[in-house]
């Protein structure tokens, strides 16, 4: 199965068949190794569209494929745990664990959930200390690499200012960053940061035009090669 199968299970989930979409886009997973399939697979899984069964079965498959060094698998096995889905129980340490292999593989996402929980101290409970320099270091260097949902996380902590120090300019720069790379939320907190926090912004704006270009520009890049 190649492209057509990503489409077929794209269809079969529009359309609320979620069993034919999960067994379409399994089968694609196991034989192709698809990043697409295994993406939309974890899509239907925290969407709540999969049954228990269908849960483990795919854990089970990423678990089989970290041992190969797959990155796309060490972040979804460690989503698993940090939500705790189907018999899966949750766990921020184990979660850290997965997500530091997926951070060695350059999984961008990981980046996010990972400075999250050091930066949040989510897994405080579990054994998992705070570190919000080491979490807001993973998140910059996400967003860099061209992760909206770590530029969108760093661009709220600072306008918060709640766990790190209030910085509405490094805010603006982020949430432009995450805006300009189609985060919806992005757009709408930028539309309102505007209208409560008025100061001139160009310098953060062209900044984060700038990034957006050099991220782009290697985006392009690697899927030449």
């Amino acid at each position: 199965m190649g492209y057509g199968a990503i489409e077929l299970g794209q269809l079969n989930i529009s359309k609320g068949k979620y069993e034919v979409a999960f067994d379409i886009l399994y089968d694609c997973a196991v034989n192709d190794q698809n990043d697409d399939a295994l993406f939309l697979l974890t899509k239907m899984t925290f969407d709540g569209h999969l049954e228990a069964e269908q849960m483990e079965k795919f854990y089970e498959l990423q678990n089989g494929q970290t041992s190969l060094g797959n990155g796309y698998a060490l972040f979804n096995v460690g989503l698993m745990h940090e939500r705790g889905l189907g018999k899966v129980p949750q766990s921020y340490k184990v979660a850290v664990e997965y997500y530091q292999k997926a951070v060695k593989q350059e999984v961008k996402d990981a980046y996010c959930n990972l400075g999250n929980i050091y930066a949040l101290g989510l897994g405080m409970d579990q054994g998992v200390p705070r570190n919000v320099e080491l979490g807001v270091k993973l998140l910059t260097m996400g967003a860099e690499e061209g992760s909206r949902q770590c530029a969108y996380t760093l661009g709220s902590l600072y306008g918060k200012g709640e766990f790190i120090p209030l910085d509405l300019k490094k805010s603006f720069y982020y949430l432009s960053l995450a805006a300009l790379a189609g985060h919806d939320q992005a757009k709408r907190v930028l539309h309102v940061f505007v209208h409560a926090h008025k100061e001139n912004y160009d310098a953060e704006m062209d900044a984060a035009q700038l990034m957006y270009g050099k991220i782009e520009n290697l985006r392009q890049l690697y899927k030449c090669l």
